[in-house]
């Protein structure tokens, strides 16, 4: 089916007059006329019927016009407009990306590998995670790592310096950053030994780790993105009594965007800003 004739008919529905609608169009009145015609006997059942001088939508061109307004407009917009490629990633990333005309910025969960269905199905252009991905459809470049500590207030009561004893690790009470997709905190993912934690909030984001623990005695892990954040709040960046695997920084697109010139400028301003934190 002609999508053209959706239009005519549309525009005929809407000014009630097939003369109207051809001078909306700009195109001839037989045209108009010889469109709406086709498309009746595509659809199967008249659209209008002549009263006097005018036309009267039928109860199925009232249906079909309710149906099909919003997918067209949908398709003007899609034709248009020029579509921002969607950039999903970790609030640690994200905060560190630039604004750019060319793409929207999201925030993706702390884990969350439905996130290669959206990107392999076109709802998400580009993912930024340190996910494994070991299919080929699948490009996934490093960018760099991003260290990982503990953070506490400043003036906490009994840890004092800038390091975190284990001692003081296993006495500490934790705010905990729960993953989504996993029964476990962020912090169990980068040990290589399993601790016991005292355990007394889970929050959703990196944000408000932090938040949990400015005001408390709790401690909690905190990226290397977020340490300029941790100072603004009154806290203070602890080294680990153990190491901790860092974070790495993956771009995550569909192999067949490898070639597509705005996609292709688009990674390279996300390489160009990540790449300044590690200088």
């Amino acid at each position: 089916m002609n999508l053209n004739f959706i239009k005519h008919f549309l525009a005929v529905y809407d000014f009630g007059s097939v003369t109207k609608a051809a001078d909306h169009l700009n195109i001839t009145q037989p045209s108009m006329s010889s469109a709406i015609k086709k498309f009746e006997e595509s659809y199967g059942q008249p659209l209008f019927l002549k009263i006097g001088r005018s036309l009267e939508p039928t109860d199925a061109a009232h249906s079909l016009a309710y149906q099909v307004r919003p997918i067209m407009e949908q398709l003007v917009v899609a034709l248009e407009s020029p579509r921002r490629l969607i950039i999903s990633a970790p609030e640690i990333v994200l905060q560190s990306l630039p604004d750019m005309d060319d793409a929207l910025l999201t925030e993706s969960p702390a884990v969350e590998y439905q996130m290669l269905d959206k990107i392999r199905s076109g709802e998400v252009d580009i993912l930024i995670d340190d996910i494994t991905v070991t299919d080929y459809t699948f490009v996934s470049e490093s960018l760099g790592k991003l260290d990982i500590a503990f953070a506490c207030r400043c003036d906490h009561p009994s840890i004092t310096g800038n390091s975190l004893s284990l001692e003081q690790f296993n006495q500490a009470e934790h705010v905990m950053l729960k993953l989504k997709n996993e029964n476990m905190g962020a912090f169990e993912t980068r040990p290589d030994e399993i601790f016991e934690r005292n355990i007394v909030r889970e929050v959703s984001g990196p944000s408000n780790l932090l938040l949990s623990v400015r005001h408390t005695d709790a401690i909690c892990i905190v990226a290397e993105s977020m340490f300029g954040l941790a100072q603004e709040l009154g806290l203070k960046v602890l080294e680990s009594p153990f190491p901790l695997q860092p974070y790495e920084i993956k771009l995550i697109y569909h192999r067949r965007n490898i070639s597509n010139k705005t996609h292709q400028y688009v990674r390279e301003q996300i390489k160009a800003r990540l790449s300044e934190l590690h200088q």
